[in-house]
């Protein structure tokens, strides 16, 4: 795959342009590739193009080949754009969909429901079926005397208020008896909102005794053995069985009018997420390399996050419409129920997450893709990969089993 790199005003994008049907750059006649959105699906002589966020499972997608395979099969290329090293990402991310310069990405549940409540006319095409607890952790330095939640009494706890893991800590700290200081009320645990850089930096300074994060952002502190979990998401809480939940969406406009390229996105996905777990992990390694070089990050930090129990990088589809659309209503009500400060102002009607929800993306739509873990069990089946399904660790444990 040829990597190029693309300047766009201070942003730079890595692109991978991935070659059309028959190796060509484009049909015979016309050696342009098109980057317009507007172009018609099918075109004969034009390619378009699906702008998909680069991440660690779309990285090795590109370098297994999948996303040239199966966007040729629709006239079509892929780029990948890198905005997982850009200060604050979520605004870029939205800013570079409502601009036509990305058409897929990847958040929780949680921030895409945020997008479109924010306005952003963008639409869920994916879910992921429930993940494992470890996706959100309540962390501590390794020489911390705190060893439950109950040691964080009187104490303070870091996270970002617009991000994932304050929800997931904030219900397990609930599950356990107490809770966080809040625009509302005190609690007995002292609760400050911060995050990235800065949250890590006050973490290891000891200004804050714990942290509640996703491991993978934390990934080198983990790596280096320098913290220790003391809670976990709650197993059937409304963060993993909602918010939590791993959510591929797309502009509106642009996913009703290139349903096939949703569609060759979503075939590619799975083939690497079926990759990743072939032959019992052997392929762990491969897949670090890979995405290590494509994300710019240390190959220690992309195999713990490919062998994370609660890694973001890959996980098995939901495919059944009704049960995605439940499980946004259900989070956001949560978040209302506990006077979330963005969410008490700004949701979406129940009849709003509906049609937010592309059926045809689902089980028995027209462009339906099958993401499960076994495409040969009824569709009525799913695995919970906080019980029976297979995790990245699982998968590592394998492959040095040999």
């Amino acid at each position: 795959m040829k990597t190029i790199y693309k300047k766009f005003g201070s942003l730079v994008l890595m692109t991978g342009l991935l070659a059309a049907s028959g190796g060509a750059s484009a049909a015979a006649g016309d050696e342009t590739v098109t980057h317009s959105t507007a172009v018609a699906p099918r075109v004969p002589g034009k390619a378009r193009v699906a702008k998909i966020t680069l991440t660690e499972i779309t990285a090795i997608a590109a370098e297994k080949g999948f996303f040239q395979e199966e966007y040729a099969k629709v006239n079509a290329t892929a780029e990948l754009v890198l905005i997982s090293s850009i200060s604050g990402v979520t605004g870029a991310e939205a800013s570079l969909l409502d601009r036509g310069d990305l058409h897929i990405t990847s958040r929780m549940a949680y921030p895409a429901l945020q997008h479109l409540a924010n306005g952003l006319d963008a639409e869920f095409i994916w879910q992921s079926v429930n993940p494992h607890p470890h996706r959100v952790t309540i962390s501590v330095l390794k020489e911390s005397d705190i060893h439950s939640v109950a040691d964080l009494v009187g104490k303070k706890l870091g996270s970002s208020l617009v991000g994932c893991p304050y929800y997931g800590s904030r219900e397990a700290i609930q599950a356990a008896g107490h809770d966080l200081d809040d625009d509302f009320k005190k609690g007995d645990i002292r609760y400050v909102n911060v995050s990235g850089v800065a949250g890590t930096a006050a973490f290891l300074a000891g200004r804050i005794d714990a942290q509640g994060a996703h491991p993978n952002t934390i990934a080198s502190l983990y790596v280096q053995n320098q913290i220790r979990d003391i809670a976990t998401a709650v197993p059937d809480g409304a963060y993993v069985t909602g918010g939590g939940r791993t959510a591929y969406f797309a502009m509106r406009q642009w996913a009703q009018e290139n349903p096939d390229l949703v569609q060759a996105f979503l075939r590619a996905y799975i083939r690497a997420v079926r990759w990743v777990h072939a032959d019992n992990g052997a392929h762990i390694d491969e897949a670090a390399a890979i995405a290590a070089r494509e994300t710019r990050e240390t190959k220690s930090v992309a195999l713990y996050n490919l062998q994370n129990q609660g890694t973001i990088t890959y996980d098995w589809g939901q495919v059944d419409y009704q049960d995605v659309v439940d499980s946004i209503k259900r989070f956001q009500n949560w978040q209302i129920a506990h006077k979330d400060p963005f969410f008490t102002r700004h949701h979406l009607t129940d009849q709003e997450i509906e049609k937010r929800v592309d059926k045809r993306f689902f089980a028995g739509g027209e462009y339906f893709v099958d993401t499960r873990e076994n495409p040969e069990a009824p569709l009525t089946a799913q695995v919970d990969p906080a019980t029976n399904a297979k995790t990245g660790v699982q998968l590592a444990q394998a492959a040095s089993s040999k």
